[in-house]
């Protein structure tokens, strides 16, 4: 894999564990209700966005930009959903003291 694939998915595993890092939209908006269910999803929309076309980006800098399909997306919003496992198990399903 290249230096700009590597890039990409430790940019992904990071990115993907920031909403559930901080109570803030992405880290700088700060909330006066706390967040929702939806202002997580609407990060994780937000986030694959940035990652996407970062990713597109970096491909169309190194050569010829590949077509996909429905499936590629299918694919890669489930890996990023696995990438922000970690995150939401420690925001969510660990017990606070």
């Amino acid at each position: 894999m290249s230096v700009s694939g590597w890039f990409i998915v430790t940019l992904a595993l990071s990115m993907a564990n920031l909403p559930f890092s901080t109570t803030r939209f992405f880290g700088v908006i700060s909330l006066r209700h706390g967040k929702r269910i939806w202002i997580y999803l609407a990060e994780f929309a937000l986030t694959y966005l940035i990652l996407a076309s970062t990713a597109y980006a970096l491909e169309a800098r190194e050569g010829r930009v590949f077509d996909q399909g429905w499936q590629f997306y299918a694919i890669t919003v489930s890996l990023l959903a696995v990438f922000s496992f970690p995150g939401f198990v420690f925001r969510f399903l660990l017990p606070r003291k």
